[in-house]
């Protein structure tokens, strides 16, 4: 009984000593579990957290790609309409920068007729005071005297003299009063007027002057075939004078007018290689390149 009672007391003993370290072990697993379901739990956060960002951020790469589009559409909008614009401001500008050249000649040329008008009515008025104060003639009385039978007598004096000539008119008066009528548009009256200017002073210095006036009178009148001859007389007769360009490309409109192309764009050519850096060059190229463009198309 007593080793019965000393075994028993053993066999507790050993269980008593055994309990503590399997209830140690038991705790520290229960908090290696405790530690790595809060592991898990912040990498749930976490993943949670990264998969919230990710998304903000596509959104904004797909935000910002839209963006670029869109700059890039708008940039593209805008280089082509200021590309449209420019070649528009550019013939514009060439446009314009041959019409004023051609209005500063014609404004310069206007200058100075109104110059030399006021100087040529001063002259004019003497001349007619002069005029008005030329006695009369023996043959002009003689003629006014009734012979006996009642009529007028011979055109000739006593003597057997003819009566003076009319006298020659003033080369400045003459010209302009027929610029005068020119620029009022009495056209009829310029063409009269420069004729007779040329009958008495074919050979002078502004001969071409009012042989171009007379070319551009009928040109005016939309009389382009004598136009055409007019303002041929002044290229041929004349080679010098500040109008033979602008006669030679009166004359290339003249023939375009009439419908003779091709000999029209041959005068436009033939001009710009005479005067290449003349306002009617620059004229002659704008209306080459209009009557070019409708080919390209």
């Amino acid at each position: 009984m007593k080793k019965l009672w000393i075994s028993v007391l053993l066999a507790a003993g050993v269980v008593w000593a055994g309990v503590p370290p399997s209830f140690a072990v038991s705790r520290q697993t229960i908090e290696m579990m405790q530690q790595l379901n809060t592991l898990q739990q912040e990498v749930q956060t976490l993943q949670t957290t990264l998969a919230t960002q990710t998304a903000i951020l596509r959104t904004l790469i797909q935000q910002t790609q839209a963006d670029v589009r869109t700059i890039k559409q708008q940039v593209g909008d805008i280089r082509r309409t200021t590309e449209q614009s420019l070649a528009t401001y550019g013939s514009s500008v060439q446009t314009l920068t041959g019409q004023v050249q051609a209005l500063g000649s014609s404004v310069d040329v206007v200058n100075a007729r109104l110059a030399k008008l006021s100087d040529q009515i001063t002259k004019t008025q003497n001349i007619i005071q002069t005029l008005n104060q030329v006695p009369a003639t023996p043959a002009a009385n003689a003629a006014l005297t009734p012979g006996a039978s009642g009529t007028p007598s011979s055109s000739t004096d006593a003597t057997g003299a003819a009566p003076a000539a009319a006298p020659i008119p003033d080369p400045n008066a003459l010209f302009s009063s027929a610029l005068e009528s020119y620029n009022s548009g009495q056209y009829g009256l310029a063409i009269q007027g420069f004729t007779e200017f040329l009958q008495y002073y074919g050979n002078s210095a502004r001969a071409s002057d009012a042989q171009y006036y007379i070319g551009d009178s009928y040109y005016n009148e939309g009389n382009y075939p004598k136009a055409i001859s007019e303002f041929n007389k002044c290229l041929d007769r004349y080679q010098s004078g500040p109008r033979l360009p602008t006669a030679q490309l009166k004359k290339a409109y003249a023939l375009l007018a009439l419908g003779e192309t091709q000999a029209g764009i041959r005068e436009l050519r033939s001009l710009i290689q005479r005067y290449p850096h003349s306002s009617e060059a620059d004229l002659a190229r704008q209306r080459l390149k209009q009557l070019y463009a409708p080919r390209r198309r």
